[in-house]
Order: C-alpha cells, then structure tokens, then sequence
C-alpha cells in the first residue's frame, strides 16, 4: 500500500510511516499515515513552503578511493575545492546515490577540519559507497 502526496503525488511506502513518525516529501510536504488517528488520510502539517535544506547547487569535489565496508568509512580523493566538517556531501555511482553531512574526518589517523585538493581524506559514510564513485559538495 502506498501514501500519495497530495501536493506533487509522490507514493511513499506505508512502512515509512511505522510508529507515528511522519515523512517529509521531497517537494517539503510533512505527511502522516491515516492510522494514526487522521480522519482524512494524510494530512500536510506545515504550511507548504520550500524545505530549508534543500539543496542548492552541487561543485565536484573529488571521487571515492577505496571504501572499507567493515567500519563504513571512505577515503575520499579531493581533487578541487575544500571538505570542511559540517559540509554535506552527495555520493553518486553506478549503484550509489546518497546525501551526508560530514561529521568528523582524518588524513593519516589525525582528525581534522578542513581538507584541500591534492588531499585524500578518511570519513564515515552512512551508506555503502564503492570505488570511483563521484562526490560533490553541496552548496545550500
């Protein structure tokens, strides 16, 4: 069964909605399953203004290395523009399409803040990310 958006008709899996969690639609809809005590179905509980993180613009920032699949972290070859922690970035690939705010990174086992092009920077990715895969920076 799917939940449509009745802003810009996006299906959302009924799953999503386990537990009373609401889902935020692409287009910034908030949406909510009908068994959580909703009359009509679903319902929009904020007003239906762009979302705030949306992003932007995306500047190419380098490509993945190597990933080690066992502590979820990806080296990360910068080869223009600057990594800073906090930036979010977003990973695409023949099978990778993900969006992720950096929270920590290192080079050679020393934390840092920021990287620079010409560097190769490890950081914990939330998804599986393969080699070759293209990671820019988002700019909000």
């Amino acid at each position: 069964m799917a939940i449509s958006c009745p802003r810009c008709g996006a299906g959302y899996d009924v799953t999503l909605f386990q537990f009373g969690h609401p889902v935020r639609c692409d287009c910034g809809a908030v949406l909510e399953y009908p068994g959580n005590g909703l009359r009509d179905g679903h319902t929009l509980r904020e007003p239906l203004e762009p979302r705030e993180d949306a992003p932007m613009a995306e500047v190419p920032l380098g490509r993945i290395a190597h990933y080690f699949d066992r502590i979820r972290v990806a080296a990360v070859e910068i080869t223009q523009d600057t990594l800073a922690v906090g930036d979010t970035i977003h990973v695409t690939g023949r099978s990778t399409d993900c969006l992720q705010q950096i929270d920590s990174m290192q080079i050679d086992g020393h934390t840092v803040q920021e990287a620079t092009a010409g560097q190769v920077v490890g950081v914990r990715v939330l998804h599986p990310v393969e080699e070759h895969d293209l990671v820019h920076k988002v700019i909000r």
